[in-house]
């Protein structure tokens, strides 16, 4: 399951992935993200819920950096991940650094709210 979407209001580019998700999949979510993205001004911020996403295949994960790379270019100022799962938690850590950011890392989407607040 993907759900992407900016909250254009209050400047945030909000992100669900639950479950295993295929190459294509992955594929239509960067295109969406890198769709709904382009609908925020710069300094915009990611709260990016993978908690219950299962680890992407090499071209799924290629297919991630590939949005990462997209909202580093595009004037994000911080990612926060909701994280649960290790070996996901990992994979997203090595993409993300590969393209030049770490992510704050928090469990609940309340407490990424509360970050942003802060």
């Amino acid at each position: 399951m993907i759900d992407i979407r900016a909250d254009v209001s209050r400047n945030i580019l909000i992100l669900h992935l639950e479950g295993f998700l295929t190459d294509d999949e992955l594929m239509h979510g960067v295109n969406l993200c890198i769709s709904e993205s382009n609908k925020l001004k710069d300094g915009y911020t990611i709260i990016n819920d993978i908690s219950k996403m299962k680890p992407a295949s090499p071209a799924g994960a290629a297919e991630i950096k590939r949005a990462q790379a997209h909202v580093i270019n595009n004037g994000v100022s911080r990612v926060i991940r909701i994280t649960q799962n290790p070996i996901t938690k990992i994979q997203l850590n090595r993409t993300s650094g590969e393209v030049g950011y770490q992510a704050y890392e928090v469990s609940t989407r309340a407490e990424a709210y509360a970050l942003i607040e802060s």
